[in-house]
């Protein structure tokens, strides 16, 4: 299972003296991308702040802007380090199953099992990205397109159903995310996974 940001992070080195550069820059990369998803999942996008995403990483503002442009930036650098890990673990999964519908039920739990471990990243991952502006809108919709290519890519799937299944998954799932916040996502494990193979019908 991909590792949490927090996990990253904790395992990074804190303090610079004696460290060659490029490691205590790595180091308040990866403090920063932490921090906006913490920042963010905290408040909403809309409500976070350059000096919210400062306070939690524990940096200067001068250190997030010689790695970020703006929010925005930084924002975006987390969605990217959630989606890639997400779809290197489905596609992961799906190699270990030769059985079209189990690898598609596999994908569908390892799926929800990433967001149900870490939150905070699943809230932005699913939920913020929404009303972060037309490019983070644009990188969802790549994104989608690479889930629907890790899931459906071995089936003869109209593009429109394709879209429609994966756009179905993410509201539920976002949905879920915003109205039951103490309980699992893998309660969605079995409906959805169903949901996905029906796709295939």
């Amino acid at each position: 299972m991909p590792v949490r940001f927090a996990e990253v992070v904790r395992a990074l080195p804190r303090h610079a003296h004696a460290l060659p550069r490029r490691t205590v820059r790595e180091s308040q990369r990866w403090r920063l991308l932490e921090a906006v998803v913490e920042a963010t999942a905290r408040a909403g996008y809309a409500e976070t702040t350059v000096a919210d995403v400062i306070a939690v990483a524990g940096v200067s503002r001068k250190t997030f802007y010689e790695h970020f442009a703006d929010k925005e930036a930084v924002f975006l650098a987390a969605y990217e380090v959630v989606a890639d890990r997400v779809i290197a673990a489905l596609v992961a999964t799906g190699a270990a199953h030769a059985d079209a519908d189990a690898r598609r039920t596999a994908q569908v739990e390892r799926f929800l099992a990433i967001l149900d471990r870490d939150r905070a990243a699943a809230r932005v991952f699913m939920v913020d990205v929404l009303g972060a502006g037309p490019v983070a809108l644009r990188r969802r919709a790549v994104v989608n397109q690479r889930f629907a290519e890790t899931v459906f890519g071995d089936a003869s799937v109209p593009a429109i159903r394709r879209d429609a299944v994966v756009g179905g998954v993410n509201q539920v799932v976002a949905a879920s995310l915003l109205a039951f916040r103490s309980q699992s996502l893998m309660r969605l494990a079995e409906p959805l996974a169903a949901f996905v193979r029906a796709a295939l019908v």
